[in-house]
């Protein structure tokens, strides 16, 4: 905050946050990135979240004809439609493979077993699939329906994902709101007014308070913490108004020249002590 015009009845401040073109532009650049990588992350998780359906019906005791089919894009976009016909029972396929360091691997999955062949199912389906589909195979009549959504487990990630994001930039979009929001306070003895006026972008608005409202200038201390390794504290200019409301003018990273502005305020009112009350 710094000085605009100060007479014996005119004291005019301007308020926004001190900060160099660049850090405006970085500070912007941290939180678009930010918003970027959720968009990424969004654009990922509905993608990857669907249903897949292993349907079957008997057409003989112990043989069925099963259909497989799958969806994407939480369930909107159906994917292709596969027929198995003479399926006698499912087994699960121990698949070995190594990683990008050489080490030993393997993963389940489920196949669907013909005269002719194996029909791997990938990792779509679990060992407890198979069990249910050979129980079904032998002892059961009628249809069976498996069915994988997982569209509600993404959709919690994505929610922690963006609920994390939010926290995580609130402090810095609070940053770029100070770093561009310009406001104007004018303490005027003769008409007994303190006029502010609010700019930012298309907003212009405008305020007054009576001088004779204002009971106490303090300096207040505020702390925030990110995480238990990263907290600061910045500090602000306030006015305790007789109605019991805090009007804060000014806040910054710098108390002794929050302090310097305090006592100029306090100072320019008339009989305020010279003392600052800090929080």
């Amino acid at each position: 905050m710094k000085v605009i015009q100060k007479t014996e009845d005119i004291l005019e401040l301007d308020d926004r946050e001190e900060g160099s073109f660049m850090a405006i532009i970085f500070t912007g650049f941290g939180v678009k990135f930010l918003g970027f990588i959720v968009l990424i992350m969004t654009l990922g998780l509905i993608s990857a979240s669907g249903v897949d359906r292993l349907s079957c019906k008997k057409i003989e005791r112990t043989i069925a004809t099963c259909e497989i089919s799958t969806s994407s894009v939480m369930g909107l976009v159906k994917g292709e439609i596969t027929s198995i016909e003479g399926v006698q029972k499912a087994k699960v396929d121990t698949i070995n493979s190594t990683d990008s360091e050489g080490n030993s691997t393997s993963k389940q999955q489920m196949s669907l077993v013909t005269k002719q062949e194996n029909i791997s199912l990938a990792n779509r389906f679990s060992g407890e699939d198979v069990e249910l589909f050979n129980k079904y195979i032998q002892t059961a009549v009628g249809g069976l329906i498996i069915e994988k959504d997982d569209r509600l487990y993404h959709s919690g990630i994505l929610l922690f994902f963006i609920m994390f994001s939010f926290v995580a930039a609130r402090e810095d979009i609070n940053i770029l709101r100070r770093k561009l929001i310009r406001q104007n306070y004018v303490f005027d003895k003769n008409k007994n007014i303190l006029t502010i006026h609010k700019n930012w972008l298309w907003m212009n608005q405008v305020a007054e308070r009576s001088l004779s409202e204002i009971a106490e200038v303090e300096l207040k201390t505020v702390q925030v913490n990110k995480t238990e390794d990263d907290s600061h504290t910045y500090y602000e200019v306030c006015l305790l108004i007789n109605a019991g409301d805090i009007l804060c003018l000014s806040s910054s990273w710098n108390p002794g020249e929050q302090q310097e502005m305090a006592d100029l305020i306090r100072r320019f009112l008339d009989g305020r002590s010279e003392s600052i009350i800090n929080d």
